[in-house]
């Protein structure tokens, strides 16, 4: 399981009974499936504490970088991405306008993908910034435009 994260409760059962003759269930085999994909990979929600750390180290290993986690209490609020070539890119090599979306994230933690890309000079969309935020809003994205405009130097 550890090397497939794809491998189907079926295949689980076929292959413990070719190969070591226990039959099992279906159900025992997707629990055995969840259990191992929990050790190998923990829990979605601890995955969030990680958060902070991440943000250190993309600034730290990409010059120019702007990353960084918002919190409410000790839950999480909203996060803001900009890579520091991206940022870049954006004002030495494409068009001066930027094109925004949004794109709601589903799963056990639902939220809301804020995204800015522009236009290269070869016509390709070339990513400049984004944000996770809990719903997409007009103080979510206020918030983002701001950032982004603050990157960006304006």
């Amino acid at each position: 399981v550890r090397s497939s994260m794809d491998y189907l409760p079926m295949e689980i059962m076929k292959d413990l009974e070719l190969e070591l003759g226990i039959r099992m269930t279906y159900m025992q085999a997707w629990q055995a499936q969840e259990y191992v994909r929990l050790l190998v990979m923990g829990r979605p929600v601890d995955h969030y504490k990680l958060l902070p750390w991440m943000c250190a180290a993309i600034e730290r290993g990409n010059p120019d970088s702007r990353a960084f986690v918002e919190l409410e209490g000790t839950r999480f609020k909203r996060m803001f991405v900009a890579y520091g070539a991206c940022l870049n890119g954006f004002i030495l090599g494409c068009r001066k306008v930027l094109f925004v979306d949004a794109s709601h994230l589903s799963g056990p933690y639902e939220g809301t993908l804020l995204g800015a890309v522009a236009l290269d000079a070869d016509n390709h969309l070339f990513d400049v910034a984004y944000a996770i935020v809990a719903s997409e809003n007009n103080d979510d994205w206020l918030w983002f435009l701001s950032v982004l405009r603050e990157c960006l130097g304006g």
